[in-house]
């Protein structure tokens, strides 16, 4: 669905960059640079998200009233996620470029990761509170189901690209 995913381009067609030396650009420098890019691959992304879960979700009309507003609030706080996943990713990307990503790096790469994936857990519960509260706890567990596939598809399309650390 995703195969090569620009954002893996981008990281490591970034790698001459990052591996030049002198005056790398910082992932921040990166990111601002390719804005764009960045915002129109997370609004097809989540344009694509939105239709599939319209077209699982089987919402009444009195459900969906009380769910879209949610699950709106819930995907930009999702897409804020997203961005720093783009700027580990990146973080990555220089590391691996170097040559050898260090022990530290390492540990200060994996320390984000798992604190990423650690927000990312947070957001889907409060939502899921959230919308078995207003719609219904089927729903809620519905919407849990519907966004755990559309994140393991993304997650394996973004990152079976990556080198593993050496």
């Amino acid at each position: 669905m995703f195969k090569h995913s620009p954002l893996v381009l981008l990281a490591f067609a970034s790698l001459p960059l990052f591996a030049a030396e002198g005056d790398a650009p910082s992932t921040k420098q990166v990111m601002q640079e390719n804005k764009a890019v960045i915002q129109n691959r997370i609004a097809d992304i989540d344009y694509k998200r939105k239709q599939i879960v319209e077209a699982n979700m089987a919402l009444t009309a009195q459900e969906g009233e009380a769910f879209w507003p949610v699950y709106n609030s819930y995907r930009t706080e999702a897409d804020k996620l997203s961005k720093d996943a783009i700027a580990l990713l990146l973080d990555y990307a220089r590391a691996y470029g170097e040559g050898s990503v260090s022990d530290e790096s390492a540990g200060k790469l994996q320390e984000r990761l798992l604190e990423l994936r650690e927000n990312q857990l947070e957001l889907k519960e409060k939502y899921a509170k959230r919308i078995a509260k207003e719609v219904s706890p089927k729903r809620s567990l519905r919407f849990l189901q519907i966004e755990e596939q559309l994140d393991a598809i993304s997650l394996l399309a973004n990152t079976s690209d990556i080198p593993l650390v050496e």
